[in-house]
């Protein structure tokens, strides 16, 4: 756990099932999901189903859970994060690059990877502030008429660390 404006205890823990109905409904209210149409069935299964390779968290201040983490590992030659939101109130305080520094740190790898849908500015903005390059264009990957931009965060090969 860290501070979080001196007095706020931060922390990722794994996602326990009973966060995740009043979770998806949370995330289908917020963009991008909710221009993108997403469902809050969509979600539950999402966050629920079994998948080896997709670990998923619980952002927690202060006990509180204020978002979700989903991290896809092993992907193209590093972890992929395939789903990370932070709940109204909690955005524009460091807890995205506090995430960002955590998966870094436990998921040692030379490449990080992220999509951010074409019309959402704010996530762009926060990507690459956090070092994300744009890689490529995936045209109408979730629904036609909408792009995902597929971003890459080079890190250190974990044996130059």
């Amino acid at each position: 756990m860290e501070e979080i404006d001196g007095k706020q205890q931060f922390s990722l823990s794994p996602l326990k099932p009973e966060y995740v109905n009043a979770m998806s409904i949370i995330l289908c209210s917020m963009d991008p999901w909710l221009t993108l149409e997403y469902r809050p069935e969509a979600f539950e299964f999402y966050l629920l189903h079994a998948d080896p390779a997709l670990n998923r968290y619980a952002v927690m201040i202060s006990g509180n859970v204020c978002g979700v983490l989903s991290v896809r590992s092993p992907w193209l030659f590093g972890p992929f994060i395939e789903l990370m939101a932070l709940f109204d109130g909690f955005r524009g305080k460091g807890i995205g690059s506090r995430i960002i520094d955590w998966v870094c740190d436990r998921y040692k790898s030379t490449n990080l990877w992220a999509t951010v849908s074409s019309f959402n500015l704010e996530a762009q903005k926060f990507y690459s502030s956090a070092g994300f390059e744009k890689t490529a264009i995936l045209e109408d990957l979730i629904k036609p008429g909408w792009n995902e931009i597929l971003l890459r965060k080079r890190m250190a090969a974990p044996n130059q660390r």
